[in-house]
């Protein structure tokens, strides 16, 4: 016993100069990446991202991200000093034999080929061309595949198949991650993750793009029956004979957000003496109040005496959701009105909740974005979209009342613009010009006309990357790309002719262009194709002159007809005032008591159709 305690003391000061080497040697390393890392930025915003230093640094920063930690080294037996000097090698740019890797890639453990396998593909994507970009995605593969799609590699994953342009697998990889989290019962996980999927090929391809996929549905349908009361009873409507009605809104904080003007005007006309309704938001009321729109919306609501809830302070998203759906259930509608069941899975997860005993979704856009199969009913306002809608569905002509302004019109000199300018203008979110032909007629008209200027809100420069490349050079200074804007009604006091957006057409942004009394120049709708959010036209839903709807694609026609309103004064005043008729003709107050019939013969158990007169 004696040896053994004498023994102790230089045992513990071993063992405490081996973690005093330790952390020395740990805390160097990680000071050199510090500086390699300062050096590397430096670097780039003098010389830009390519040269001998830059590869040297990226090379240097890339060993010390993965060697500074010195337990790395001494629990992976197989990263030897050999395959270091290979990663560096390929990490640097250049290659390396199957004979060199197989040893690596053959592992016994799953997870350490896991480990290789990715360190394999971050190094090829270091030097990026298209043949090290698809070996890299063969690593990334293998590696995702064996570790068990683990969240961990995600970043380096998506790095990857973004450098090859492989949005379907990027998708793919979003809804592994969400199935897997809906399986563990972790809602806002599979719903970051779902949301990631929904929204990809927006964010990646700049497309309207929505496709359903019934198994994620599935996923959370799954995950909300689960957690909806077990006591779960219709409610009867009160006695005072009103039907209780609540809104479940979308769009709060969002600029210039259509979906929250259509929810007001609904607000501003609805029929009190039949309906009692509450506005439902899922935001809390510290979001609310950090978006200046969301702070406008709801002093609106409440100025107008309409009831107002919101979701419950909570970092917990699950808790938030089920929050608000506790609230719309204690409320006791008789029908929940949703604005936009799919545009995000939180509001999906709401709505599978079943927090009322009927639901109604507004179809204000492609169904995969408005429309899960398990609504009760649907109102839409355009044709198509209808058409390809899961569930029973009721056409109502959509008209709002014209934006009310305080602020004086632009005129040219506002913006720029020679006094004496032909002004066209077009709006709307950057992934609506996206089309080189579109662009191509725009500059045959104004390299025919000196004088025509071409406004653009919505897009930035940044935004129509191929624009200097479709745009010849003496035209460009002429086209005005404004980024996106709150003012869109005041430009259009400058502006001459509307162009509607191709092939993704507009919709309130040209019934604002009609009002003012603005000639608007579509391409027609092609109803015999399935509803495609990235090529189609709601135009004819609320404009019947076919001398400014060219058929589809037809941009001989749409040049002529552009054309000849330019060069036109007689014509296109003409036009300008038939465009202002057409769209003066419809009448909200219509549209909504449509609407609320159909929610009335909802709730008495009826099957509402199309809107007679509409």
């Amino acid at each position: 016993m004696g040896a053994r305690s004498q023994g102790r003391p230089k045992r513990a000061f071993r063992f405490l100069v081996k973690r005093l080497t330790s952390s020395v040697r740990y805390r160097t390393r990680l000071a050199l990446r510090t500086c390699l890392a300062g050096t590397l930025g430096a670097s780039r915003r003098i010389w830009g991202d390519r040269g001998g230093l830059s590869r040297f640094l990226r090379r240097s920063l890339w060993q010390t991200d993965r060697f500074y930690r010195p337990r790395v080294e001494t629990k992976k037996n197989w990263l030897t000093m050999d395959l270091k000097d290979t990663l560096s090698r390929i990490a640097g740019g250049g290659t390396a034999t199957q004979a060199e890797l197989l040893p690596y890639l053959c592992l016994g453990a799953q997870d350490e080929r896991a480990q290789v396998n990715a360190m394999l593909a971050d190094a090829y994507s270091l030097q990026p061309n298209a043949e090290r970009l698809a070996q890299a995605k063969i690593f990334a593969q293998r590696a995702w595949l064996l570790s068990n799609f683990s969240p961990s590699l995600l970043p380096l994953y998506i790095r990857i198949l973004s450098a090859l342009g492989d949005t379907d697998d990027i998708r793919e990889a979003y809804k592994r991650l969400g199935a897997k989290a809906a399986a563990r019962g972790d809602v806002a996980e599979a719903i970051k993750y779902f949301d990631a999927w929904h929204t990809a090929y927006y964010l990646i391809d700049h497309q309207d793009k929505f496709e359903y996929d019934f198994d994620i549905l599935g996923y959370l349908d799954d995950l909300a029956t689960a957690r909806r009361p077990v006591d779960d009873k219709k409610v009867e409507p009160e006695s005072n004979g009103r039907i209780r009605l609540a809104y479940l809104v979308r769009g709060a904080t969002e600029s210039n957000s259509i979906l929250m003007k259509i929810t007001q005007e609904f607000a501003k006309l609805h029929d009190r003496s039949r309906f009692e309704i509450t506005f439902f938001f899922p935001e809390t009321p510290l979001q609310l109040a950090a978006s200046t729109q969301g702070s406008e919306h709801i002093e609106r609501f409440t100025a107008a005496g309409w009831a107002v809830m919101t979701a419950a302070e909570s970092d917990d998203l699950e808790a938030k959701l089920l929050g608000l759906a506790a609230r719309i259930r204690e409320w006791r509608p008789d029908l929940l009105v949703t604005s936009g069941a799919l545009a995000d899975f939180s509001h999906y997860f709401i709505t599978a909740l079943r927090p009322a005993p009927r639901i109604v979704g507004l179809v204000q856009g492609p169904p995969p974005q408005f429309v899960p199969p398990s609504l009760d009913w649907c109102i839409s306002w355009s044709r198509h979209p209808l058409m390809d809608t899961p569930v029973g569905c009721s056409l109502v002509k959509l008209h709002l009342s014209p934006t009310a302004s305080d602020e004086t019109p632009y005129i040219r000199e506002d913006l720029g613009l020679p006094k004496n300018a032909r002004v066209l203008l077009s709006g709307g979110r950057h992934v609506k010009f996206q089309n080189p032909d579109f662009w191509r007629s725009i500059a045959d008209v104004m390299a025919a006309n000196q004088d025509t200027y071409y406004l653009v809100a919505g897009p930035s420069d940044d935004q129509v990357p191929f624009i200097d490349q479709i745009i010849p050079a003496e035209i460009r200074p002429r086209i005005h790309l404004l980024g996106w804007r709150n003012d869109f009604e005041r430009i259009t006091g400058a502006a001459d002719i509307i162009v509607d957006t191709y092939p993704n057409g507009g919709g309130l942004v040209l019934v604002e262009a009609m009002w003012r009394g603005l000639p608007v120049v579509s391409h027609r709708n092609d109803y015999m194709q399935l509803f495609d959010q990235t090529n189609w036209s709601p135009v004819e839903d609320f404009i019947e002159d076919s001398e400014l709807i060219v058929p589809r694609g037809d941009f001989e026609r749409f040049r002529r007809v552009l054309s000849r309103l330019v060069t036109d004064d007689e014509y296109r005043l003409r036009m300008g005032e038939r465009c202002r008729e057409q769209v003066m003709q419809g009448d909200p107050e219509k549209s909504v008591r449509c609407c609320e019939e159909i929610y009335e013969e909802l709730v008495r158990g009826r099957g509402p159709d199309i809107c007679d007169g509409l």
